[in-house]
């Protein structure tokens, strides 16, 4: 175990993208934190996913890797930061991550198992080796024990879009005092084979617009047109922020809904980073791989087909052509987890 003594140590932390992964390293960055306060604490990511760690009070600097991040670059960022940690912590174990590391010149690395062969295992014989109460955050701090680092048992965070909250509003339109809480709705992800039909998406709007709740729409720019055909279905109680803001923008108008329905895709892990509850749906990829909303209120919904998990990222279309583990899953199990969810948590936040 290494000790604190002053601010004599200094770390720094490797995870490059994408989104949801680098979320899931808060609650790592938090712990090291405590366990080393006085410490220097930076962290290299890509430059377009700076925001999501900017305003951490966790790190001291963040550094950003220009794309394209190709061999030139990483050569300049690494000649740059030679000899200057003590340790070198590598949460991505990637082709680029190892490239950085083994040049820094650090007396000690420290290195995430991504369990590779227990993933392929488990895509390729369906058997699961992961155990139950594996997490990719859990697998995080796990590469941290040797040094001291304790699990807190708190979830992921965001401090950084306090200062966006603001921004939001005006964004938005919105009155902060005549806010009634709405409900997240997040219909894309990366690969198809993660996407809920859209058809499903509108059933369970209609049952939702039944009730007098606002209904929010977030995504990127690629989900702008499903959005708006949802928000077609009553312009006057949906928003469609899709395309609209900036990803820091949508997790602070996300961490203000009452729940959030998404895939097992960014939107999920934003979700949980900012304290709002999680229905998500689970297609081509499973919760055992370890990226479930991580200590965050949820309702996981998959359906039992042989197939799955056909890869631990998606496709761009079903392997086998008939995409039963999304089309398996009906609006009225999604409805129905939107209404436990939201008893539950109404019953512990009354209590």
């Amino acid at each position: 175990m290494l000790s604190d003594q002053a601010d004599s140590h200094s770390f720094l932390i490797i995870r490059l993208s994408s989104l949801g992964d680098i979320l899931l390293t808060t609650h790592t960055l938090r712990c090291l934190r405590k366990t080393f306060p006085k410490a220097q604490i930076d962290f290299i990511v890509k430059e377009q996913y700076v925001e999501l760690l900017a305003g951490n009070p966790h790190l001291n600097n963040l550094i950003p890797l220009a794309e394209p991040g190709d061999k030139r670059a990483l050569s300049a960022l690494c000649n740059n930061l030679k000899n200057r940690y003590h340790t070198v912590i590598d949460l991505h174990t990637s082709l680029r991550s190892n490239f950085i590391k083994r040049r820094l010149g650090a007396s000690r690395i420290l290195s995430y198992n991504k369990r590779r062969i227990k993933r392929w295992l488990l895509v390729k014989t369906k058997r699961n080796f992961y155990g139950t109460e594996f997490s990719v955050p859990g697998a995080y701090l796990d590469a941290l024990k040797s040094i001291g680092v304790a699990d807190d048992d708190k979830g992921l965070e965001w401090p950084g879009i306090v200062s966006l909250m603001d921004q939001f509003y005006q964004r938005a339109g919105l009155d902060r005092s005549s806010l009634d809480k709405p409900i997240a709705l997040c219909p894309g992800a990366s690969f198809a084979t993660k996407i809920w039909p859209l058809d499903n998406w509108e059933k369970v709007l209609d049952e939702l617009l039944k009730r007098d709740v606002p209904l929010w729409i977030f995504g990127d720019q690629d989900d702008y047109q499903a959005g708006e055909r949802l928000r077609s279905l009553a312009p006057e109680r949906i928003q469609n922020f899709a395309g609209k803001l900036s990803i820091s923008g949508s997790a602070a108008g996300i961490s203000l809904c009452r729940l959030a329905v998404t895939h097992d895709a960014g939107p999920m892990h934003i979700a949980a980073a900012v304290g709002t509850p999680v229905v998500a749906m689970f297609g081509s990829t499973v919760p055992a791989f370890g990226f479930k909303p991580f200590r965050s209120p949820h309702r996981l919904l998959q359906a039992k087909v042989s197939c799955r998990p056909c890869s631990h990222l998606g496709f761009d279309v079903c392997p086998l052509r008939h995409f039963r583990c999304m089309q398996e899953i009906s609006p009225e199990q999604v409805t129905e987890a939107i209404y436990n969810l939201e008893a539950q948590e109404f019953r512990i936040n009354s209590k």
